[in-house]
């Protein structure tokens, strides 16, 4: 599994982050291109890691290459520099330490932003009502909710028709609603910020999981990306609040693991849903833990529930491959291959005819792994031709069973040879 983006798809997330961000941070580059996971991300912001350079899922070195061709495109694009200081959340507000590689430093110490000239300056430095609300998104960001509190009574004084107060008030409201602390015993210091920004209520958890939705909107408008830093906290929460009622098709999302999914926790995902008993015979769970495997590179397991999707749930994987947000491309990318083959083939035999196509198939889903039936049949016989165990018997039997799958890896082996030699 690659963690080391290309040129072009390292510029492309840049410029996908200048567009919705409008600046260029490193760590939220780091996040975007799933070189570092939010829950660890969360943990160190919140004093539960002593630095962040042992959670980063590449070498340092290749993460110091990465954000340097970063800086130089945004640089390239007429953004300017400016210091960045890396500072703890609700009570852990002192400077955080990022680690002991000197390079990793000075390439996460800069962010990139378009250069405002003089008058723009002067009339923020002019505006009260502008530096209280910078101040108090800042505040809700990083989870100081006293602060918050604090900053939306002097918004209330100095300007009670601010278009914003409305909203802010929404956001504030959420957070003394109805959830009960959080037990996160892998993560004291994050449980200690959730048990600030939840105390207890009344809302029942389909309350509370329409309320966190609705308020998805007015957070992004009024937050902008860091509305993803005050609400992960709610939702871990609410999967709290969820944790122990079995999985229910008629109400998918009143699951932990739907929860645990919006608070970005891809472990807690995995854990909730290996809980139910039955979860492979659900797609939607089994997809879900396909996701949260890749995430947390885990490929071996992330390919094991995709085969199994494909074999038991067949008619669940092609909305699922063809979406723009799944985060496994790559397998995207043979599915589409699969899909614009002249030999039509079943979605269960995707499984089979990547064996053909990716190397490390055949290590991610062993036979033993595949039904009991003709699928796993065919599925057992073309593993063993691929693993080397190829003889006139077994392509005998591939024939009998699907002769055009015999013709395909006939072809693969013909390109093999073609391109060793």
């Amino acid at each position: 599994m690659s963690t080391v983006p290309d040129r072009i798809s390292l510029t492309a997330q840049v410029d996908r982050l200048l567009l919705e961000q409008g600046r260029l941070e490193p760590l939220e580059l780091l996040l975007a291109l799933d070189l570092l996971a939010y829950e660890d991300y969360e943990a160190w912001r919140s004093g539960g890691r002593a630095d962040l350079q042992g959670a980063l899922l590449a070498d340092p070195d290749e993460v110091v290459a990465i954000l340097q061709l970063a800086a130089s495109h945004a640089s390239g694009q007429g953004l300017v520099p400016s210091p960045l200081e890396y500072r703890g959340w609700s009570g852990h507000n002192s400077r955080l330490n990022l680690g002991s590689n000197q390079r990793l430093i000075q390439a996460c110490a800069e962010a990139f932003a378009p250069a405002e000239d003089r008058l723009q300056l002067d009339l923020f430095h002019d505006s009260t009502g502008l530096l209280i609300e910078n101040s108090l998104r800042n505040a809700l960001g990083a989870r100081r909710i006293d602060d918050a509190r604090d900053l939306i009574g002097e918004l209330i004084r100095h300007d009670p028709r601010h278009a914003g107060l409305q909203g802010y008030l929404r956001l504030m409201q959420a957070v003394d609603d109805d959830i009960d602390d959080i037990d996160d015993g892998d993560n004291d210091a994050v449980q200690a910020d959730s048990a600030k920004l939840q105390p207890s209520g009344t809302l029942d958890a389909a309350d509370r999981l329409a309320q966190l939705d609705a308020l998805e909107s007015t957070a992004r408008d009024l937050l902008g990306h860091r509305a993803r830093d005050f609400l992960t906290v709610l939702w871990a929460g609410l999967a709290e609040k969820l944790a122990g009622i079995d999985y229910n098709p008629a109400s998918p999302r009143l699951h932990a693991s739907h929860a645990w999914l919006r608070a970005q926790r891809w472990d807690a995902v995995r854990s909730a849903i290996e809980q139910e008993p039955n979860w492979r015979w659900h797609p939607d769970l089994v997809t879900l833990h396909a996701e949260a495997a890749w995430r947390r590179r885990d490929p071996v397991s992330a390919r094991q529930d995709w085969a199994w999707l494909c074999w038991e749930h067949p008619h669940h994987v092609e909305p699922q491959l063809v979406a723009a947000t799944l985060p496994d491309r790559h397998l995207c990318e043979l599915w589409s291959r699969f899909e614009d083959m002249d030999t039509a083939l079943e979605v269960e035999e995707f499984p089979a005819w990547l064996l053909l196509h990716d190397r490390s198939a055949a290590v991610a889903v062993p036979p033993d792994r595949a039904p009991d039936d003709e699928r796993g049949a065919l599925y057992s016989v073309l593993h063993r031709l691929v693993s080397g165990e190829d003889n006139i018997e077994l392509r005998r039997q591939l024939d009998d069973m699907h002769p055009a799958m015999l013709r395909l890896f006939l072809a693969s082996r013909q390109t093999s040879q073609t391109l060793s030699a």
